[in-house]
């Protein structure tokens, strides 16, 4: 073995560096060549095949992640290269020669790749690849893609190199030995492929918005590529202790690691750990020699393993569509459209890391306006099944099905789906009995769902309880029943006026999830987070459109009682409903619900009491201020000795 001497090198191996005019003498017809994955194709090599198709007749080509607009597929000069490729992402031209029957795609898990290529059930004859200069050690590094390189080099039979000193020099398991692994090597400083930041628009942003809400302080990010990965870092500007374990970093992600936002001192992992990245000049100079970015191997960056070992794990993957029971695809039917990456791996090894969370995030709707959110997937490859999603959000909000029923999941989806798909998804949902077959949404009188109104606050409580207060969702039903079946016999008598002892299904839906947010209207306030959501707190008030007055009531469970609560809701209820150009307020009360009688004394209205049977009946007018006389009371109550 010769040695490696850092300021002779190119002289000492001079019989090793060849033009890209020498491929002819290397590569024969019928070989299987590999070229770099994504933005580190050697193109000044790639180039050199598609400029010469002639001269390699049959040759085989595997590719893994191709970005490039090389004209491989050219009608004109018809080619008898025959491509094999592992995912579909990124090249136009390599997805339409797929669905034409002009090349293969090998669906498979990508962390396997490097075992497949070591027992020679991948088999490559000869390797392209680019790397950097070697250092003084005579080591090279595979630079901004390492993913299934390494692999490849390791195992090709002829490894071509372009040494290119564009390439960053990137820390972790990226690097090749000169001398022992590459073959024959170009020399020459070339600009790398780049991506361009994508446009943001209000409906990614959106998007962005609730992925961030599921985010915790001190997670793990596992981001895949497209434009909400790469507008999502925007919007994590409040969290602190961040970490990444992802199979590619967004360019967007050097601003949080600048503030100290991603800092992994709160994970398994010191480093952010990565296996390729795409992106500018900018991003390439950022990671060139920066040690707290790793890169290593897809069989270690996703291996199921190491990544259940990251703390909070959030896995965040686009997809096409998605049905309702959960289950997401890439692919448009049985056209094939983006292949496979480390959702599978990934999605696992959130749920199996303590704390994570599995995500898929995309807009509700196609371009066209068709829906995203469908009953069930068309007949064609699956990427992710139901059971490894956890959550499914979109610019409507956040689905929540990890540990959810069939029912339970198909309400969290209709409610993420953009509103005029809504009634169409709640019938095809009962003709295959996936919900019940009086279920309800709240329409408009042209058939389409209401949009729940995009508010909500906070109550801080005299313990220290957080609640969050907003409007009811049809996905409520069962926290509402269990609000109810909460109550104490005592409290069910103040609430309803009677020892009501059932609250089924019909019955929440008629009280209570069946409001239109503006005739009549249904707030809750919550606790715990969307994995363990309690309902603590109810108010609602309803619309009698003769009178313009709303009938209203509060509810709260008896461990949150005097505290403020009740009073908070009143006010809110309130407000609502001047909102609305309601007039006042009216209910009724048990004579021995002395919190009640309390809150009403306080209000600023002038408010009027009607002895009933075995109740009272309270009215009051926003018009009508509370003067310095006394209450008007019809029948005399004892609450007032």
């Amino acid at each position: 073995m010769r040695p490696f001497n850092l300021a002779t090198w190119r002289e000492d191996f001079k019989d090793r560096e060849i033009e890209p005019g020498d491929l002819d003498k290397i590569i024969k017809p019928g070989f299987r060549v590999s070229f770099g994955s994504a933005c580190s194709e050697p193109v000044l090599l790639t180039n050199q095949l598609v400029n010469g198709k002639w001269k390699w007749p049959d040759l085989r080509i595997f590719h893994f992640f191709t970005l490039s607009t090389q004209k491989f597929f050219d009608e004109q000069f018809s080619t008898s290269f025959r491509h094999n490729t592992l995912s579909i992402i990124g090249s136009v031209e390599m997805r339409k020669a797929i669905n034409e029957g002009k090349a293969d795609f090998t669906p498979i898990n990508i962390a396997e790749i490097p075992r497949m290529l070591k027992e020679h059930a991948i088999q490559i004859d000869v390797a392209l690849v680019q790397v950097s200069p070697p250092d003084r050690n005579g080591y090279c590094s595979l630079g901004i893609n390492v993913d299934v390189n390494k692999a490849i080099v390791k195992n090709a039979k002829i490894v071509i190199a372009h040494i290119n000193p564009s390439m960053p020099r990137t820390m972790g398991d990226s690097f090749i030995k000169f001398v022992d692994d590459i073959d024959h090597f170009l020399y020459e400083d070339y600009p790398l492929l780049v991506v361009e930041p994508e446009d943001t628009n209000e409906l990614v942003e959106n998007i962005c918005r609730n992925v961030a809400r599921l985010i915790e302080n001190g997670s793990t990010l596992n981001v895949g590529s497209g434009k909400i990965t790469a507008v999502l870092p925007a919007f994590l500007t409040e969290k602190t202790n961040l970490a990444l374990y992802s199979e590619t970093l967004p360019e967007a992600m050097i601003d949080l690691i600048d503030q100290s936002i991603v800092n992994c001192s709160k994970n398994y992992y010191s480093h952010c750990m990565t296996s390729f990245i795409v992106g500018t000049k900018r991003f390439y100079e950022y990671v060139d020699d920066n040690p707290f970015i790793e890169f290593h191997p897809v069989d270690y960056i996703m291996n199921i393993s190491n990544i259940a070992r990251n703390h909070k794990l959030i896995s965040i993957y686009s997809a096409l569509s998605v049905d309702l029971l959960g289950q997401a695809t890439n692919h448009l039917g049985t056209t094939l459209y983006g292949g496979m990456g480390g959702e599978a791996d990934f999605m696992r090894g959130a749920a199996l890391s303590r704390g994570g969370k599995a995500i898929v995030a995309l807009p509700s709707v196609t371009a066209s306006g068709e829906s995203r959110i469908v009953p069930f997937l068309p007949p064609g490859p699956v990427s992710l099944r139901d059971v490894d999603v956890h959550y499914v959000v979109s610019e409507y909000g956040i689905a929540h099905l990890h540990g959810k029923t069939m029912r339970e999941r198909v309400l969290q989806m209709i409610s993420i789906a953009a509103p005029e798909h809504r009634a169409w998804l709640l019938e095809s949902a009962k003709e295959m009995n996936y919900v019940f077959k009086d279920q309800v949404l709240p329409m408009s009188q042209d058939g389409v769902a209401i949009i729940i109104p995009p508010i909500s606050w906070t109550f801080e409580s005299p313990s220290n309880e957080t609640i969050t207060f907003r409007p009811v969702k049809p996905t409520d039903e069962q926290l509402l029943q269990d609000l109810y079946y909460g109550l104490s016999e005592k409290d069910r008598l103040h609430r309803f006026l009677s020892h009501c002892k059932v609250f089924s299904h019909e019955d929440i839906q008629a009280r209570s999830i069946s409001c239109d947010y503006l005739t009549s209207m249904t707030i809750v306030g919550t606790i715990g987070t969307e994995e363990n959501l309690r309902i603590v707190a109810e108010g609602a008030y309803y619309l009698e459109s003769n009178s313009n007055l709303a009938e209203m009531s509060v509810t709260v469970h008896g461990d949150f009682r005097g505290q403020g609560i009740a009073s908070h809701i009143f006010e809110k209820i309130i407000e609502l409903a001047r909102e609305k150009g309601i007039s006042g307020l009216f209910g009724e009360i048990h004579p021995d619900n002395v919190a009640m009688f309390h809150i009403l004394k306080k209000l600023p209205y002038k408010v009027v009491f009607k002895g009933l049977d075995d109740s009272f009946e309270f009215s009051f007018l926003f018009s009508d201020k509370k003067s310095s006389e006394p209450y008007q009371v019809e029948e005399k109550s004892k609450v007032w000795k």
